[in-house]
């Protein structure tokens, strides 16, 4: 597939409610900002997705009256597909946005207020996300507090007010902000649970001076990852693997990379064989950020042999039957009442707040694979040893999920080793398992039609 195959997840709810009234979306990006600036209104931005598997209910939300009012009374608004312009993938690289469907609600100053999942299906989340906009539209703007730091203020208080406020927003990126925090700070400020683990919340760099200073008192930091919540937990350290190797890749700093990989493998505790295999997939990210194609290939042709290619489906499938069950437990424990009514001695649940999700060893392979081989088939240029491998790769893939994705890669890949032939019949199955997905055909047709004129 030509771009990677993404794992979503879709909240599927009861059936939609049919309304004249909807979301008034402004047409364009620049007209919705000039609208709201001259109304003095916030600005709310929908980067929605069309669903990989087809389902009515996906935004059942968007039509329900309370939220429709909601956003037409208090938001400027615009919506716009991941797909369908540049202006989508400008805000999701500017705004850090890497979960869909996502809003972005704007000051009217231009202001990041906050970002936020938007489950388009639940208008109960909506009216959430919605009401924390509009308290975040009564403070300060963002913009006012950029400028005050762009003329040099790097007062203690001011900062640690400007982080607080990035946060808020939805912004974690803070390694840099958090690095002149500490300048300010005495080694005594540090023997504090809160103070400790606002730096850690900031995601500060895992080799930089911040993160050394937060573990002055180690055991603070241990305290912290026995008390807060596992969300919690799990956010500081995506901040810091995320914000060390982004920095990394922008600076070309390969011990910076390694220092985001290590930690990395260190958050995987005693599991030493995954920790290690997810240590190697952060330094691929590496090199492929930094646009290393040797080592990249290099690297990525053992690791991918030697992690995915050894174990059979048979072996991944028993696996699956081994997890489901405490996964499905897990995900029961950490579901949350959202409201009950009690009759006698009994209580009823009316709602219940919880995702849950079961990932299959066999769909976390076969997508990992796919994006790999596709990567390869990008990168390897004419390098038959390499597309080969990669070939093969695909064709795991589609033995552990026969997706219309994968077979789109499988096609590409028999096409460039000059397989024409099973070129044309992988890219005929690409279409036929997308019209049986309920997905839209027309990227995998157009390859089809190229496939089978030897154009592509």
């Amino acid at each position: 597939m030509k771009h990677l195959f993404l794992l979503l997840t879709l909240a599927l709810l009861s059936a939609p409610l049919l309304h004249a009234q909807q979301i008034n979306y402004e047409s364009s990006y620049e007209k919705a900002r000039a609208l709201s600036i001259r109304q003095k209104k916030p600005l709310a931005v929908l980067i929605t997705i069309r669903p990989p598997v087809y389902s009515p209910y996906f935004d059942k939300g968007l039509y329900t009256e309370r939220v429709i009012e909601r956003f037409n009374s208090n938001f400027i608004n615009f919506k716009v597909d991941k797909e369908d312009t540049l202006v989508a993938r400008r805000l999701m690289k500017e705004y850090n946005i890497y979960r869909l469907p996502s809003l972005i609600f704007f000051d009217t100053k231009g202001g990041l207020m906050l970002s936020d999942l938007a489950i388009l299906a639940d208008p109960q989340q909506l009216m959430g996300v919605i009401d924390k906009a509009i308290e975040a539209s009564k403070e300060n703007s963002l913009a006012d507090y950029d400028s005050i730091y762009k003329s040099g203020n790097y007062n203690t208080s001011f900062l640690k007010s400007y982080i607080a406020k990035r946060e808020r927003a939805g912004i974690t990126n803070n390694a840099d902000l958090i690095e002149k925090y500490v300048e300010g700070l005495k080694i005594s400020d540090l023997n504090s649970y809160s103070e400790v683990l606002f730096i850690l919340k900031a995601g500060p760099y895992a080799d930089g001076n911040a993160y050394k200073l937060a573990r002055t008192y180690n055991n603070l930091v241990d305290s912290i990852y026995k008390t807060e919540p596992l969300a919690d937990r799990t956010a500081i350290n995506n901040a810091i693997i995320t914000n060390t190797m982004n920095n990394a890749i922008a600076s070309k700093n390969l011990s910076r990379a390694n220092a985001a990989a290590n930690f990395t493998r260190g958050t995987w505790g005693k599991d030493v064989r995954e920790g290690q295999r997810r240590y190697m997939i952060k330094m691929l990210d590496y090199y492929s950020g930094i646009k290393d194609t040797v080592r990249y290939l290099r690297t990525a042709s053992s690791f991918y042999d030697q992690n995915y290619m050894v174990i059979s489906v048979d072996s991944i499938r028993k696996i699956d039957s081994l997890n489901i069950i405490t996964v499905r437990n897990n995900a029961m424990k950490n579901a949350e009442v959202v409201s009950s009514i009690r009759v006698g001695d009994t209580t009823f649940v009316r709602q219940m707040k919880a995702t849950m999700v079961i990932a299959h060893e066999n769909e976390k392979y076969a997508v990992e694979l796919n994006n790999a081989a596709w990567k390869f088939y990008l990168m390897a240029g004419k390098n038959d040893d390499y597309l080969i491998k990669a070939m093969l790769w695909s064709r795991r893939s589609i033995e552990l999920m026969p997706r219309a994705a994968f077979y789109d890669t499988y096609a590409h890949l028999l096409y460039k080793c000059k397989f024409y032939d099973e070129a044309e019949t992988a890219a005929k199955k690409a279409i036929d398992a997308a019209l049986n997905e309920k997905v839209d055909t027309k990227t995998f047709r157009e390859s089809y039609e190229k496939i089978k004129k030897r154009t592509l």
